[in-house]
């Protein structure tokens, strides 16, 4: 009787079945695996800029603001709005991150937009604004330009934010405002480590935000996206929760997290308003009290699953779950308050 030969056909399905199975258990895990690595990648981008922040300090004997909003050289004493220059804490903090040629590529005493050249960047700042920095990117994220802005053809994104408060103060008490707020970082004004008194390691220097996506200036929620990807565009009004539920525009000109050299509110600065990956949609106004200022309630969102990474004052790197207590999240954003924060 001959040897048989080769398997029977049942025998090779039941292979190939086991065979999936296994694949169905381990990819999971793989994917964890990989999630997990890229969660620490975050976590290290954000511990880098923790130390630039503190490192600035050490240099300047106070925090970077959030946007310079001062006029600066030639400027100063013309008619060009304060906020033009909106040069974020990351543009500020270059030289503190060993990117060396982006720092000698910009020219912070420019505005970034000229308002003789339809405000577009000024030609001199146009190539680093344009340069991806994996720094300010989370590998968890799309890491890719989603806007052309100011004149600059894929622009670089940052998936970083600096904290300017609860979002509940501002200038001329106007809500989600950049200006006098109560987080560790402002526009115009730079705080002091003296002024943390809630105490650096209880106080949020630096969030994370997911870039945005979804049709740029939608007229509908549909081509917009969700939350976690579009914002809301309440026009020339102070931000509130009525004018937010009664806007009708989304990602206005400009997709969420579109530069990380404009620390305005879709950009480089975010604030403690709502908890981190609110189902509530991110929403940016311009506030005609302020001189058309960019206000806003800006979320901390994630593609890490349930929570997101927050960089503290003091440099520590910690991650906060979704379901932190409101109340307790505004303690966190706020610099001064007086209060205690609970588990977060």
């Amino acid at each position: 009787m001959g040897r048989r030969q080769g398997f029977t056909l049942v025998e090779l399905l039941v292979v190939i079945a086991i065979i999936g199975t296994l694949v169905g258990l381990l990819l999971p895990a793989v994917q964890s695996a990989r999630e997990a690595a890229r969660r620490s990648s975050c976590q290290n981008n954000m511990k880098q800029l923790g130390i630039a922040v503190l490192n600035y300090e050490s240099a300047r004997k106070s925090l970077p603001t959030a946007y310079p909003s001062t006029q600066q050289g030639v400027y100063v004493g013309t008619p060009t709005p304060e906020y033009f220059w909106a040069w974020s804490i990351f543009a500020q903090l270059n030289p503190y991150l060993e990117q060396t040629s982006i720092r000698n590529a910009m020219d912070l005493t420019l505005p970034m937009f000229n308002p003789a050249d339809s405000y577009n960047v000024f030609p001199a700042n146009r190539t680093a604004v344009a340069t991806i920095v994996p720094t300010f990117l989370c590998p968890s994220d799309k890491s890719m330009p989603v806007s052309d802005a100011y004149g600059v053809t894929k622009i670089a994104p940052t998936n970083y934010a600096a904290c300017i408060g609860s979002g509940v103060n501002g200038a001329n008490s106007s809500p989600g405002s950049p200006l006098n707020t109560d987080g560790p970082f402002q526009a115009k004004v730079a705080i002091r480590l003296s002024g943390i008194t809630d105490g650096m390691s209880k106080t949020a220097a630096l969030s994370e935000s997911i870039l945005g996506d979804g049709t740029e200036s939608a007229s509908s929620a549909a081509d917009a996206g969700g939350a976690d990807v579009a914002y809301r565009y309440a026009g020339y009004t102070a931000v509130s929760d009525a004018a937010c539920a009664a806007a009708t525009q989304w990602n206005v000109e400009k997709r969420r997290g579109f530069s990380w050299a404009t620390g305005e509110i879709r950009c480089g600065s975010y604030n403690h308003y709502y908890t981190p990956n609110s189902t509530t949609c991110d929403c940016v106004a311009n506030d005609t009290s302020l001189g058309y200022t960019a206000v806003g309630f800006r979320a901390a969102r994630s593609r890490h699953r349930g929570g997101v990474n927050l960089v503290m004052v003091d440099g520590s790197v910690r991650f906060t779950a979704d379901s932190v207590d409101g109340a307790t999240w505004k303690a966190v954003g706020t610099r001064a308050g007086g209060d205690t924060p609970g588990d977060f």
